[in-house]
Formats: C-alpha cells, structure tokens, sequence
C-alpha cells in the first residue's frame, strides 16, 4: 500500500513575537523528535492565500500549525480546526490578498493535486503585533506543553492513518 505523504508546515512571522509559534513549535519538533518518513516538513512559511495553498501541492495530507488570536481559549491552547472553519473569514478581492479558505476553494478549481486532507493546529496567543523575536513570557511557560500536544497529534493521526492503510 502506498503511505500517504503528508506537509507538516509551520507558519507565522517570525519577527512578530507570538505569531512565530507555528514556525518555533515545527522547527522545535524537528530538530529534537523523529517523524514518521512519510512526513516532509516545511518549517519556516510566511506565505498566506494562494501562495500557501499552492504549497500543498502533491501532499495527500497539509498539517498546518499556526497561532490564533481568538480571545476564547486560554492562552497557549492548541485548537484544532478545519479549513471550514475559516469561511467566515473576511474575503478580500485583490488576487494576491485571497484569505485562507477562498484561497483554497480557487486552487481547489485550478488543480487537480490540492490535497482534500487538510489540519489545522491554531495556538491561542497573547500578542501578534509586537515587532520581536522572542514568544511572551505566558507562551514561552507554554512552549513545551504545546510541543508534546501538536507532536502527540501529528504521531496519533500518522499511526490511524497507517492502520487504514494496512486493512
């Protein structure tokens, strides 16, 4: 049976304290465990729209990770969510500024390859318009809990979908 390919992709700016989550958690998460060999990860992505999209690409499987500013959750929680989850977002008409789920929906009617399997890990941040490198102090405590959450979910769902696989 052919192993499902799947992107785990980090994303945010890494120069807008919290908002680097995505990136730190993946680049942490790859340099510290081992993944699964069907796993290509894409650490560092400041992309958004259809520039994002287009990176999904001949995956079968996207694992986005992300921060989310919510004001619902705790700070630090990991939420998972789905890219219907974003179809409220608001729609922009410039081409280049499409947000997340029109993005998708037009890559989804100009390829053939955008994989349908597409996760989304958000984590509930303290501040994503400070210009800094560093994570908040509330985010940093965090950091390792976050961590072990999204690689736990990254282990659990490659292990389901192995099991599928094997039937």
């Amino acid at each position: 049976m052919k192993k499902l390919k799947t992107a785990l992709i980090g994303l945010g700016n890494p120069i807008v304290g919290d908002d680097g989550i995505g990136i730190k958690v993946v680049e942490y998460i790859k340099d510290t465990f081992s993944l699964p060999e069907n796993i290509e990860i894409i650490a560092d992505v400041s992309l958004a729209g259809i520039g994002l999209v287009e990176l999904f690409r001949g995956f079968d499987e996207i694992i986005l990770v992300d921060s989310i500013q919510t004001n619902r959750y705790p700070k630090g929680t990991v939420v998972y969510l789905q890219p219907k989850n974003f179809v409220n977002a608001i729609h922009i008409s410039d081409y280049h500024s499409m947000d997340f789920y029109t993005a998708l929906e037009y890559c989804n009617q100009m390829y053939d390859d955008i994989p349908k399997d597409i996760k989304i890990l958000g984590i509930e941040i303290f501040n994503a318009m400070e210009f800094s490198d560093h994570l908040s102090l509330e985010i940093q405590n965090k950091f390792e809990e976050i961590v072990n959450k999204v690689y736990k979910f990254i282990l659990q769902e490659n292990n389901e979908r192995m099991k599928l696989n094997i039937l």
